[in-house]
């Protein structure tokens, strides 16, 4: 069964600021969207099988159930609600 995906609103920002900068600052607008098409990539596989990715390897967070994905050289944090079938 597909998971509904919620993504912060800090996770949006964050992830704008970071393909502004590649795009602009680094003069690099096909990395850009290269990163962003990857992210975009993860966020489909992660609803489609939750537990595909590892749990982080942080005691506090995988405590708690964080899970984290690895896109080029950022990491997304999240977490399974398998009663709301959310991620």
């Amino acid at each position: 069964m597909t998971y509904n995906l919620i993504v912060s609103k800090e996770a949006h920002e964050d992830i704008d600021a970071i393909v502004h900068y590649i795009a602009n600052e680094l003069a690099n607008p096909t990395a850009a969207v290269t990163l962003l098409n990857d992210v975009e990539k993860s966020y489909h596989a992660v609803v489609e099988n939750p537990s595909m990715y590892s749990l982080c390897h942080d005691a506090r967070l995988s405590s708690k159930g964080y899970r984290k994905i690895v896109v080029k050289n950022y990491l997304i944090l999240y977490r399974v609600d398998d009663e709301a079938k959310t991620v």
